[in-house]
């Protein structure tokens, strides 16, 4: 597995003027030794574990599912105070709630995709700065910084093998069109609902509901969810494999 190559300094420095007022944290200023860009790549337990069915930090990735979300600074935080060995590394669902769902939701839908994969949201590494209602972040150089370094991620040199991009929102499907520079044809079919996909020259994109507990009750996850998820392995070749676990309400 292939993990992340050196993040270069405008994402780890990222802003500028650091004492600015804001809305967001960049997760280096909090840990200045971190070398991944999506939290999500790995899961590790409080004694330094990684799962092994976690398999969403591959660079060598066919396939990557891009979230909106970002996550809560506060909650980086308290990893920290606590001495967790991967502060930046997703949560578990396993050990607790409060909106953490998302990975075994996105966990169960993924692992029938018989590929390889990369994880990771659409804020590349900015945090909200506080609790997880908080605004996500927000000012006039996000969106260019967030187009800038997807930009980088989507370059052959990192992503060489990548041929599917699942914009896991509007928002992650949005920052898509944009740092490919889909044409006004391309852009309205990607936009007209979930399930919708184009092919570019490289790559194959495609909008599914994002698998947070919010959509539980409109098809975004489980099998319902799975109806469009499936699609992305038909449409790349790649196969499908039987459910992890028996499906339950989270």
């Amino acid at each position: 597995m292939k993990r992340t190559p050196p993040l270069p300094a405008w994402v780890v420095g990222f802003p500028e003027q650091r004492e600015a007022c804001r809305n967001f944290k960049n997760v280096y200023e909090l840990l200045p030794r971190e070398t991944k860009l999506f939290g999500t790549e790995t899961l590790v337990d409080e004694q330094g574990t990684e799962e092994p069915t976690w398999q969403y930090g591959d660079w060598d990735a066919q396939l990557l599912f891009l979230a909106q979300d970002a996550c809560n600074a506060d909650k980086i935080e308290q990893r920290i105070d606590n001495r967790h060995p991967d502060p930046f590394c997703a949560f578990d669902w396993r050990t607790s709630g409060d909106g953490l769902e998302t990975n075994r939701n996105l966990h169960w839908l993924a692992q029938q995709i018989d590929c390889r994969k990369l994880y990771g949201s659409a804020y590349l590494g900015l945090l909200k700065s506080g609790k997880r209602g908080d605004v996500v972040p927000k000012g006039p150089d996000i969106k260019p910084h967030l187009c800038r370094t997807l930009a980088w991620v989507l370059q052959p040199k990192h992503t060489p093998k990548l041929q599917a991009i699942a914009c896991l929102g509007t928002k992650a499907r949005d920052l898509t069109i944009q740092v490919l520079g889909l044409d006004r044809a391309k852009a309205a079919t990607l936009k007209q609902g979930v399930g919708s996909c184009i092919r570019t020259d490289r790559f194959y994109v495609i909008h599914l509901m994002h698998p947070g507990r919010r959509n539980l009750g409109k098809g975004g996850c489980g099998p319902k969810a799975w109806l469009n998820w499936q699609k992305v392995a038909k449409d790349c070749g790649f196969p499908i494999l039987s459910p992890p676990w028996s499906w339950s309400r989270p």
